[in-house]
């Protein structure tokens, strides 16, 4: 298989990199949990991706930062007891593999996929594959195709650990409708109007966004639009970074995760692609 120019595959610590530079950007993605790193496009050079100093980088445990991908469960929503199965599923803890890559006129496209999708938890018949394009503008696009005979009902997230300059100055405008509150035993809530993080937060909005707006003080700094979905998810752990061994006790400062997400149950019959999207531009 042929890679494409843009792309230069690193190893470190057992890990296979894939760093890309087109004229656009430049992105870094780990085959390791289908796990983007890093995207910096050339328009400001800002990089959009948060990842943790402390991620451990080694294969040991799923990669804080970047865009981990829950599936095909979210949270600990797997049915069982809590801590008998992995908490955001298991493709975030295994190896890709790089299926195809090339350049286009106007972005690098990269198709990875897990090396199984069928486990304890989730015993269906499907194939999953991530698609990816860098350029302007970072596309990332999860397909979960359902090739058995029977329906199936997942849940999924683009986990996404947004850059941030300071949380204190942050805000978020797009948002509206209800959320479940984690951080209130789920009580549900009318979205804050300003919307800035000012504690701990772990939010569901029940409702298919189409854009959310990050904001640095009054300026606009990342727009994230996302199809396919029925939720966003707003996650800071304000001051439980301290006692999360992969975070710097003062790293939530500088992240925010607005995830693009199915919670809700999606459900795909024999034959049917369900195909969740999430992309990331300067505002």
């Amino acid at each position: 298989m042929s890679i494409a120019k843009s792309i230069t595959v690193n190893e470190s610590a057992g890990i296979t990199f894939l760093e890309v530079d087109n004229a656009y950007a430049t992105g870094k993605i780990s085959l390791y949990g289908g796990h983007v790193l890093s995207f910096i496009p050339k328009s400001d050079q800002k990089e959009r991706l948060w990842l943790s100093p402390h991620a451990y980088l080694n294969g040991e445990r799923p990669i804080r930062g970047g865009i981990p991908i829950c599936w095909p469960w979210f949270s600990d929503d797997h049915g069982k007891e809590k801590g008998t199965l992995p908490s955001h599923g298991f493709l975030r803890s295994q190896v890709w593999q790089l299926q195809q890559s090339e350049d286009l006129d106007d972005a690098t496209r990269i198709l990875l996929t897990p090396s199984f999708s069928r486990g304890d938890g989730f015993e269906y018949d499907c194939q999953v594959t991530l698609e990816l394009l860098v350029g302007a503008t970072l596309e990332v696009t999860l397909h979960t195709k359902n090739t058995g005979v029977i329906p199936f009902v997942f849940n999924t997230a683009l986990h996404t650990y947004f850059e941030v300059p300071d949380i204190g100055n942050t805000s978020l405008t797009g948002i509206h409708g209800n959320y479940k509150d984690k951080t209130d035993n789920w009580a549900v809530k009318a979205t804050p109007m300003p919307y800035t993080i000012s504690g701990e937060t772990d939010r569901i909005h029940l409702t298919a966004i189409p854009e959310v707006i990050i904001n640095d003080s009054d300026t606009p700094l990342t727009s994230v639009s996302s199809s396919g979905h029925d939720s966003v998810v707003v996650w800071n752990p304000w001051q439980g970074a301290a006692s999360i061994s992969d975070m710097d006790a003062f790293g939530f400062k500088h992240m925010l995760c607005v995830e693009t997400a199915f919670t809700q149950g999606c459900e795909v019959a024999p034959g049917d692609t369900h195909s969740i999207t999430q992309i990331i531009s300067p505002a």
